[in-house]
């Protein structure tokens, strides 16, 4: 019995196409981690949002949870046919594909409401990562990850103030594995950051192009599951939530969408792409 996946990303569906042998690499409640050609994709149940490596299935965390799949487990793809193990069979032929490279055709003027909507979304949230940064920065010294993130951010404004690329780069890259969870909150903040870019259509600035480097030759300084994420926003694919930003939603509509990605991720990743807009000006 085949289980169908209902939902790719482009993105995904480039590497069922090119790699027909892989592993797994982790199992957890809700996905099923498996590497083809040294990138991750992710098997997931239906209520996860959609995201670069994502494969959506229509099963439950509860059913994910009983699939008998393994870390180390072999993959081979045939025909749009993903076999993991020797009983597990996933169907990518009928899948909906969804097209997840960010661009941006904003305004100055519709990048000055976009700010005002998501500096009003942070302000609504108080889950203790880096929305605090913006919300409450004295809260935020009493958290020692926060605390750290904040000091790098201000040597990188600092930075930026004098036009030093490459110092800005680098202080930025010190946010890498910082903080807690499958996805570290400053590695999302990065996302955010390549994301920001990209929106205010400064991704070719020479800060823009130092910083890919930088991080690019940095990404095993973080565990392999947010690396695979940092890899996807340096080549411009991001969430749909992310992607959803240049339709101009209204608050509301924003933490929703975002509130999808895990406890803090997305709003980590909210406050990445808050951090460009507020200093864009820097940048242009």
């Amino acid at each position: 019995m085949y289980i169908p996946i209902t939902a790719v990303s482009d993105y995904a569906r480039q590497f069922l196409e090119r790699h027909k042998q892989g592993t797994v690499h982790s199992v957890y409640r809700k996905t099923v981690n498996f590497s083809l050609g040294g990138h991750l994709l992710a098997l997931q149940a239906a209520d996860s949002p959609l995201s670069p490596i994502s494969l959506i299935t229509p099963l439950t965390a509860r059913e994910m949870e009983g699939l008998p799949i393994q870390t180390g487990d072999c993959v081979s793809i045939s025909s749009g046919v993903i076999q993991i193990g020797k009983s597990c069979l996933f169907s990518s032929r009928h899948a909906v594909s969804a097209k997840l490279a960010l661009s941006s055709s904003l305004s100055h003027e519709e990048l000055s409401v976009l700010e005002q909507r998501i500096f009003s979304v942070l302000a609504r949230r108080n889950a203790g990562s880096f929305e605090l940064l913006f919300s409450q920065p004295q809260k935020a010294c009493e958290i020692p990850f926060l605390a750290i993130a904040q000091s790098h951010l201000l040597s990188v404004s600092q930075a930026l103030l004098l036009s030093d690329w490459k110092e800005s780069a680098r202080r930025l890259c010190r946010l890498m594995g910082l903080g807690l969870g499958l996805t570290p909150g400053g590695d999302d903040f990065l996302c955010g950051i390549l994301a920001g870019l990209i929106l205010c259509k400064i991704d070719r600035h020479p800060f823009s192009i130092i910083l890919h480097e930088t991080l690019t030759e940095n990404l095993s300084n973080t565990n392999p599951i947010s690396a695979a994420f940092l890899q996807c926003a340096l080549e411009g694919q991001f969430s749909m939530a992310v992607c959803s930003l240049t339709a101009m939603p209204f608050p509301e509509e924003i933490l929703t969408e975002f509130l999808k990605i895990g406890h803090s991720s997305g709003t980590d990743t909210l406050c990445g792409i808050a951090y460009i807009l507020r200093n864009r000006a820097l940048l242009t």
